[in-house]
C-alpha cells in the first residue's frame, strides 16, 4: 500500500485517504518503469510492480494504490511501445521512482 505522504485536496481524494486524481503527463509506454503510477480508467491509478517487454509490446502488471502489500498484484494492460498513457507527475506519490519524462 502507498502511504499518503501529504494531504490532498479533496478534488484529488474524492473523501478517500488515497490520491485518486493524480496530476499526469503522457508518456510512452516504452519509457514506464516498476514504482511508476499510471492512470488507466479514470481514478484508478495503478502502481507498476513489474514489466515484460516483448516482440514490440510491454505487458504491465500492478496494484491499485490502495491495495495492500499482500495482495497480489494482477496484469494491468499490454502496450505498444509508442501508446501513450497517462503516468502521475512527480511529487503525487511517495513511493513512486521515476521523475523523468
Amino acid at each position: 500500500m502507498i502511504p499518503v505522504h501529504r494531504p490532498f485536496p479533496p478534488r484529488k481524494t474524492l473523501g478517500t485517504q488515497y490520491n485518486l486524481r493524480p496530476a499526469t503527463g503522457p508518456v510512452e509506454a516504452q519509457r514506464l518503469q516498476p514504482g511508476d503510477v499510471i492512470v488507466i480508467d479514470d481514478e484508478c491509478p495503478v502502481f507498476i510492480v513489474s514489466i515484460n517487454r516483448k516482440h514490440g509490446r510491454i505487458r504491465v502488471w500492478g496494484k491499485f494504490i490502495w491495495q495492500t502489500q499482500r495482495e497480489l498484484h494482477w496484469k494491468a494492460g499490454t502496450f505498444d511501445y509508442t501508446q501513450r498513457l497517462a503516468r502521475a507527475l512527480p511529487g503525487e506519490y511517495p513511493d513512486s521512482r521515476r521523475h523523468t519524462r
